[in-house]
C-alpha cells in the first residue's frame, strides 16, 4: 500500500504511513537520481547501464556531480567578477540609492540635448564629406526627376567628372534644343488622309447596309459551299489530302447565309438555291 492508510492519525502514533514515505527517505531518492542519470546518459549515446554495471554507473554519476559542481561555481565566479556582488558591498552608491544625481541636462522640444554633456556623433562605415573628381559637393546633394546627383554640376551619373557651370549651361541648351525639335516635328506633320475602306461582314456580326459584294466571287463561293455540303453528305467524295483555309471573305459569308437551312421556315423543303447569274 503506497498511500497512508491512516491520514487522520497523529504522526507520532502512526507506526505505518505507507510505502511512499520510505520511497522519499534514505537512499531511495539517491537511487532514483542515479537511475535517471543512467537513462539520460544511455539515450545520449554513453555506455551506461545501471542493471548490467551498477558500480560503473555509480562511479560515473559521482564524477558527473563533481564536474557539475565545479562548473557551477566557475560560472558563478565569472558572473560575480564581471558584474560584481551587490550582496557583499556595504556602501551602496548614492546615485543608485536615490536614483538621481546633480548633473543637469537641458533638452529642446524635439528631445535633442542642448546642454549637459557632449553630443555623440553617429559613425558610419561609409566615407562622408569627401569630394572626388573635381566636385565641390558630395553625391546626393542634388535631386531632380527622382534621381540623385551633384549640385555643383547637376550631373546624375555617380563618379563622373565635374564640369562646373559650363556643364550646367550646356545641359540646359541641349534640353531646349530637344524640346524645340520635338515641337517643330509635331507642328510640321500634316494629318494623313483617311482611307475609305469597304465595310466587310465578319463572323458573328449582322450584314451592314452598305456591304459591297463581288458577283463573280459570290458565285464561286456558292459553288464551293455546294461542294462542301456534298462532301458532308457523302464521305466517299472527301479527298485524302484536305487543305484547310481559315480566311473567310464577305462573299463566303454571304454564300453561307444563302445556303443555310432555316429550320423555322415552313418553305424550307421547297427552296432551291441557285447560283446568281452574272449580269
Amino acid at each position: 500500500m503506497r498511500e497512508n492508510p491512516n491520514p487522520d492519525c497523529d504522526p507520532n502514533e502512526n507506526f505505518y504511513a505507507g510505502d511512499n514515505q520510505n520511497r522519499e527517505t534514505g537512499q531511495a531518492s539517491e537511487f532514483k537520481k542515479l537511475n535517471a542519470y543512467a537513462l539520460e546518459s544511455s539515450s545520449k549515446g554513453q555506455d551506461v547501464h545501471l542493471q548490467a554495471a551498477p558500480s560503473q554507473a555509480e562511479l560515473l554519476y559521482k564524477k558527473f556531480r563533481v564536474s557539475k559542481g565545479m562548473l557551477g561555481s566557475k560560472t558563478r565566479d565569472a558572473i560575480m567578477q564581471k558584474y560584481g556582488n551587490a550582496a557583499n558591498e556595504d556602501d551602496i552608491p548614492r546615485e543608485l540609492l536615490l536614483g538621481q544625481s546633480e548633473r543637469q541636462v537641458e533638452y529642446d522640444r524635439a528631445g535633442r540635448t542642448i546642454k549637459g554633456h557632449e553630443m555623440v556623433i553617429q559613425r558610419s562605415k561609409y566615407e562622408e564629406g569627401q569630394c572626388i573628381n573635381n566636385h565641390t559637393t558630395v553625391w546626393g546633394s542634388w535631386w531632380r526627376d527622382h534621381q540623385w546627383g551633384y549640385k555643383c554640376c547637376n550631373q546624375m551619373i555617380r563618379n563622373s567628372y565635374c564640369t562646373g557651370i559650363a556643364g550646367i549651361v550646356a545641359a540646359e541648351a541641349a534640353t531646349d534644343l530637344i524640346k524645340a525639335n520635338i515641337y517643330h516635328k509635331e507642328t510640321s506633320q500634316e494629318p494623313a488622309p483617311a482611307e475609305q475602306k469597304l465595310k466587310l461582314a465578319s463572323w458573328g456580326t449582322d450584314i451592314p447596309e452598305d456591304l459591297v459584294l463581288d458577283v463573280k466571287q459570290l458565285n464561286e463561293a456558292l459553288q464551293k459551299e455546294d461542294g462542301r455540303r456534298r462532301e458532308e453528305r457523302d464521305e466517299r467524295k472527301r479527298k485524302y489530302n484536305v487543305k484547310w483555309n481559315d480566311e473567310v471573305t464577305a462573299e463566303d459569308m454571304e454564300a453561307y447565309r444563302m445556303k443555310k437551312v432555316h429550320h423555322d421556315d415552313p418553305m424550307k423543303d421547297f427552296l432551291n438555291y441557285r447560283s446568281i447569274q452574272t449580269v
